[in-house]
């Protein structure tokens, strides 16, 4: 059972969703599996606008109290998405917030349009946010999500460490489909700051990287 609240106009709500066991991790799983949770009032715009984000379901017995599965130091979360903003309900509000003569924006002009595309990793483009630190020898878990278009083919790699599926196979990049979610075990052995991205070219120019550091 997992609980959460949500203020808004002042007042809290609190949801609680009940899991079945058909919703966790299964024979061939480890001990922990990824579901994902988005909007359904208008699906597209408001995953573009952010309402999207991950719930993962540990095996029962294999808790903490926190409901991390308890073989794993350290969980990493990823949304790889080319985000179209065009099609947020933000649009219009970061046009009036950001641009500095909001009246000159044109939001059916094809360059502006472009633009607009964000070729993302949470949300973020060319390694601007937040790195992922890791440990090494620690047991770190990586949950990655797809979502978007027929443009959202992805291709995560990892350089300098590699990870295990489930099962036991080795790599050091996976794919993603929309709608799709994979994880992924890393015990990271290689220290220093390395280079984390799709490996689509397209993407890769268009900002879709960051870095991860292992101490």
């Amino acid at each position: 059972m997992k609980t959460g609240t949500l203020n808004n106009d002042g007042a809290t709500y609190t949801y609680t969703w009940k899991v079945p066991e058909r919703a966790g991790p299964g024979p061939g799983d480890g001990s922990s599996v990824l579901a994902m949770y988005h909007s359904h009032t208008d699906e597209v715009a408001d995953t573009y606008g952010g309402l999207i984000g991950p719930m993962v379901i540990t095996r029962a017995g294999m808790a903490r109290a926190d409901g991390s599965p308890t073989d794993v130091d350290r969980e990493v979360f990823n949304l790889f998405e080319v985000a179209d903003e065009n099609q947020s309900p933000w649009l219009q509000h970061n046009i009036d917030r950001f641009a500095g003569d909001p009246s000159s924006v044109n939001p059916d002009d094809d360059e502006f349009h472009e633009s607009n595309l964000m070729h993302e990793i949470n949300g973020y483009v060319y390694g601007n946010g937040p790195h992922v630190v890791l440990d090494a020898g620690q047991r770190v878990r990586w949950y990655l999500i797809g979502m978007g278009t027929e443009v959202d083919l992805h291709t995560p790699h990892w350089h300098g460490n590699t990870l295990t599926t489930p099962m036991g196979m080795r790599m050091d990049m996976t794919e993603l489909l929309p709608g799709t979610m994979q994880i992924l075990n890393m015990v990271p052995d290689n220290p220093g700051t390395w280079l984390y991205h799709c490996h689509v070219n397209d993407h890769i120019l268009a900002g879709m990287m960051t870095e991860y550091e292992v101490r």
